[in-house]
């Protein structure tokens, strides 16, 4: 289950800063005027550190690691919530599978016995 773990982790945290990453760009060219793509592209970009930090201290089986990557997985179920509640069918489909992944890296966690 640690291999699971550390993968979702990955996965999450990679899936995370790519659309962070997605948002500054459509934003610069787009010229968004509404919000400031540079500052949801930072704080994306610090919650997918923090999950790669929280991942990366899971695979050194370092304990501190584990409560904050619950919460991060709250986080990420919450985000999947509140895009299952768009109105689009995209949003839908989209907001089952992010929440599925933090289903997944809750359990996953929850079946990788503590060092």
């Amino acid at each position: 289950m640690k291999k699971l773990t550390l993968a979702i982790g990955a996965i999450e945290s990679t899936a995370i800063f790519l659309y962070g990453l997605s948002i500054v760009i459509k934003g610069t060219v787009d010229h968004s005027s509404v919000g400031s793509p540079l500052v949801q592209f930072i704080i994306y970009t610090i919650f997918a550190a923090s999950l790669a930090a929280c991942t990366r201290g899971i695979s050194k089986q370092q304990n501190w690691a584990r409560t904050p990557f619950y919460l991060l997985q709250l986080f990420i179920g919450i985000a999947g919530y509140t895009l299952f509640s768009g109105t689009l069918m995209i949003y839908k489909v989209l907001g089952v599978i992010v929440a599925a992944f933090g289903v997944a890296g809750f359990v996953a966690l929850l079946r990788t016995p503590q060092q």
